[in-house]
């Protein structure tokens, strides 16, 4: 998975810091000095740092852990049994105690059992008061936590100001966590730090993704690790302040931080540190493994129920229809730096993550601007029509390996999962109302006027009818997002540019209910093509939101190549051949054949391969292989490769040799070869076995007898004709090799073992033609 990143703050050296966590305002110690030798001092010990960086060592290259950057000292420090009260001349209380984490780097803090009344405040703070957090009150607590930044140095100071007659409340501050591997990671691994090929969100790249730009976080979970998540919609347009983020990224949420803004004004980098705004304290309102999903619901620091319009919130909108997205776009916080953009402008493929269900994930294998790095977990991936389709859950994508694979869990998949419950779902909380709505867009608290007509169109595909399909069904989505039934609408298509064509839907659609509609298949040549679907007249009015009102799709179909009986396969494996695995599924997706080794994902970034059916011939290093396999039917096959890691067969930018693959038919015509060694986690190639007639002819010349067989078999011609003839084994390895121009002939197979193997012949004009026979 991607690793945490300590999340480090940012110090002024010439002046106050403006208050990044809390209401703001100034400790009123600031005028009413006291004698810090008088200020109750707590000392806590350095632990051991080598200890420690030996366990971390272990755990980072396992990447199954949060990035640990602190070493948590538990304590018992309260407003009523430690700390200096003072009590200033019109009455006021003041509360202070010191906090000495020997040769800290940076302290933070974890409060439980506090109680905040109403007018009392609470400030954290270093010596040197350039760097402040709070005022805190009891809008910032949840269930008596709250969790502090990171305050740079070895002391942190608290004060608890109490006005004049009211009650004391409780602080108690459980843990103090000193902080022995942020200096370095401070310059590193945050601002300005991820890698140069990320862009900045504000790049012109970014200018039409400004409104999901404003929901995107970065996240402190347990005062110890860093991800991202965004702000997500619900079907109540409401500003419900739910956080979709990764479930690897879970710890206690009433102790995390959310940062919002944290991002540059223009393209380039900017000198220094930009401003931000901060929220503290969440409720967990669901999480599941399969698809790495976790929900919280932010509880401090909100007004009227809701993220402050100040930090010009936006809840992003979301598909869960599990429709396959035509490009995909990630927003996120890569390495603890400021908030970045990537594009993948290709469709994504559904993917298998480790141990994760079957298609729980979307994959990103080659990323065209930009790329994830730690701190990405939990980031949002968005669709073309600006949806969140996923979050991240891992992956091995790097500047100068943008083609290593990106593994978000599918919103689809967390959306309703079979035999869950609210705890375990998406639905329950961002469909309160049971609408059954498939997508809705974003919502935006400032411009959140609702109104009464309002269709869009969402999700055209051109789908094949079958695997080698040259028939293709046009779909679309469209969706009522007024508050009005829609009952009727016109729908423009248009294909590859050509006559806009209209229908007159007619039907019964509640807000944010949808509805999928099926237009007739059209035949599609090889090449390019653009399905295009708008919608208009809702209720034969005027819509009230024309910006949702069309969406588009392009497709590339790839013309079928031809085999027959037989493909051969060509490999050379790289340095890591264990990475390596191969297979062939038919029409109906079963796997025919495979070759390669054992899944070793748990060792390894991607892991979304099953695990081969026979391990009895392993792949060895920088070594090539070549595989001929018996076809059997007249269909579509679709061969694909593996690579656990994610980086195919890329070797060379490891110090390694790269490898390659080939496919050729019958005829050892060249069908298929990897356009580059670097291919990700997989790729695919469809072709077709087909029956033309010199395979007719051949089929029908010649038959195979007794089948089973005990130790010999019969092959009788019924026309003379010379061929080749050939013994291979179920993997299309070839035993033995004749040949013949009799018309019958009997080989001897008792040496061979028992089970399932293949006579092939090939006729003068190369025509293939196999059958299959039982050595009992």
């Amino acid at each position: 998975m991607k690793h945490f990143f300590t999340f480090i703050m940012f110090v002024s050296s010439c002046s106050l810091v403006a208050q990044i966590q809390g209401n703001g305002g100034v400790p009123k110690s600031l005028k009413a000095q006291f004698d810090a030798k008088t200020i109750d001092t707590h000392f806590y010990p350095s632990p051991d740092i080598a200890a420690l960086q030996a366990e971390d060592a272990l755990t980072d290259r396992s990447g199954n852990a949060p990035w640990r950057f602190g070493y948590n000292q538990y304590t018992n420090v309260s407003t009523s049994a430690a700390g200096t009260w003072h009590t200033l001349a019109n009455g006021d209380r003041l509360w202070q105690v010191k906090l000495v984490c020997e040769n800290a780097l940076t302290i933070n803090l974890t409060f439980e059992n506090t109680t905040i009344p109403a007018g009392n405040l609470l400030y954290a703070f270093n010596p040197s008061k350039d760097f402040i957090l709070g005022a805190f009150t009891q809008e910032h607590i949840y269930e008596g936590q709250l969790g502090t930044e990171l305050i740079p140095g070895t002391t942190a100071v608290l004060e608890y100001y109490v006005p004049k007659g009211n009650p004391v409340g409780n602080v108690q501050v459980a843990i103090v966590t000193h902080g022995y591997r942020s200096a370095n990671e401070f310059m590193e691994k945050a601002f300005g730090s991820s890698g140069a090929c990320n862009h900045n969100v504000n790049c012109p790249e970014g200018a039409n993704w400004q409104n999901q730009r404003n929901g995107v976080v970065m996240l402190v979970s347990g005062s110890s690790g860093f991800c991202s998540g965004s702000l997500v919609n619900n079907t109540q347009n409401n500003g419900k302040p739910y956080v979709l983020t990764a479930n690897h990224c879970y710890s206690n949420p009433a102790t995390w931080i959310f940062r919002f803004n944290w991002q540059g004004t223009d393209c380039p980098n900017p000198t220094a540190s930009p401003s931000f705004q901060s929220l503290s304290g969440a409720v967990l309102r669901a999480r599941d493994t399969p698809s790495d999903f976790c929900l919280v619901e932010i509880t401090g620091g909100l007004q009227a129920g809701s993220v402050p319009t100040t930090f010009t919130p936006y809840f992003n909108g979301w598909d869960n229809s599990g429709s396959t997205p035509q490009m995909g776009c990630g927003i996120h916080h890569p390495s603890g730096d400021i908030k970045k953009i990537s594009f993948e402008n290709d469709p994504l493929i559904s993917t298998t993550f480790g141990t994760c269900p079957a298609n729980s994930h979307w994959g990103v294998t080659n990323w065209d601007t930009g790329v994830t790095e730690g701190g990405s977990s939990g980031s949002p991936l968005f669709d073309q029509n600006h949806h969140i389709i996923g979050q991240l859950h891992g992956g091995a994508s790097a500047c100068g390996a943008a083609s290593l694979s990106d593994e978000y869990g599918k919103f689809s998949w967390s959306w309703n999962p079979a035999g869950t419950d609210s705890t375990k779902q998406l639905k329950y909380w961002l469909d309160p109302s049971n609408s059954g709505a498939v997508f809705i867009d974003g919502f935006d608290p400032l411009n959140a006027t609702p109104v009464a007509l309002d269709a869009s169109i969402s999700a055209p595909s051109l789908v094949p009818v079958s695997v080698c399909a040259t028939d293709y069904t046009p779909t679309f989505t469209i969706l009522n997002n007024g508050t009005s039934i829609l009952s009727s609408a016109t729908i423009t298509y248009v294909l590859d540019g050509g006559a806009p064509q209209t229908m007159n839907w007619n039907g019964s659609l509640s807000q944010w209910q949808s509805q999928v509609v099926t237009l007739a298949n059209v035949s599609l040549t090889p090449g390019a093509h653009t399905f295009q679907a708008s919608v208009s007249n809702p209720n034969a009015g005027t819509d009230e939101n024309p910006a949702n009102d069309a969406a588009s799709n392009s497709i590339t179909v790839a013309a079928i190549a031809e085999t027959a009986g037989m493909l051969k396969v060509s490999l050379l494996t790289d340095n890591y051949a264990d990475e390596t695995y191969m297979e062939l599924s038919d029409a109906n997706g079963v796997v025919v054949w495979s070759e390669g080794n054992e899944n070793v994902a748990g060792n390894f970034g991607t892991g979304n391969t099953p695990a081969p059916t026979d391990n009895t011939n392993p792949l060895s290093n920088n070594t090539a292989y070549t595989y001929d396999i018996p076809l059997t039917s007249f269909d579509c096959y679709t061969f694909t490769i593996y690579d656990y890691y994610g980086d195919g067969m890329g070797a060379q930018q490891w110090g390694g040799t790269d490898g390659s693959l080939s496919l050729s038919n019958h005829l050892n015509a060249l069908l298929y070869t990897l356009p580059a060694p670097d291919f990700g986690a997989s790729t695919s190639y469809t072709f077709k076995n087909v029956s033309d007639a010199s395979v007719l002819e051949l089929n029908n010349s010649w038959k195979l007898y007794p089948n089973p067989s005990n130790g010999f078999i019969n092959i009788e011609w019924m026309h003379p004709t010379a061929v080749q003839l050939s013994i291979l084994d179920i993997y299309g390895k070839q035993l033995e090799q004749h040949s013949l121009a009799s018309k019958q002939v009997q080989l001897d197979v008792s040496s061979l073992s028992a089970g399932t193997y293949f006579v092939r012949v090939i006729s003068e004009n190369g025509a293939v033609s196999m059958r299959q026979f039982i050595k009992k």
